[in-house]
């Protein structure tokens, strides 16, 4: 009968990764619920004229469009490459979410900066 060792390294490594995607996926996840309200709400950016065709607007409705989208492909994505043994990937597929919220901040700073907090940039 052959053993497998695992190190140290290895076993600090996996619990390392197991704990980053517990906390991702109870904070993304739980950031799933306010974002619900902001989505319904989403379409009155599009309210002032020519609005419907700016793109930080644009971008900030699709971020936050996505954004359950994204966290949920991202939280199952990364605990199946970690049930694979591919840490590396599991925790960039855990990041995506954050990924999604800054897209969306910098529409914001974009929109704030450049447009004068007006959606019809």
């Amino acid at each position: 009968m052959s053993q497998i060792t695992v190190s140290a390294e290895e076993i600090k490594n996996k619990n390392n990764t197991r704990t980053y995607l517990i906390v991702a996926s109870v904070l993304f996840g739980i950031l799933i619920l306010p974002s619900l309200p902001m989505i319904i709400m989403s379409a009155m950016m599009f309210d002032s004229p020519g609005s419907e065709e700016s793109i930080p607007t644009i971008t900030l409705v699709l971020s936050l469009v996505a954004y359950p989208f994204i966290t949920c492909a991202g939280i199952a994505t990364g605990w199946i490459l970690f049930s694979r043994k591919k840490l590396l990937y599991a925790i960039l597929a855990a990041s995506l979410p954050a990924i999604d919220i800054l897209v969306g901040i910098l529409a914001i700073a974009y929109i704030i900066m450049f447009c004068d907090g007006s959606f019809d940039c």
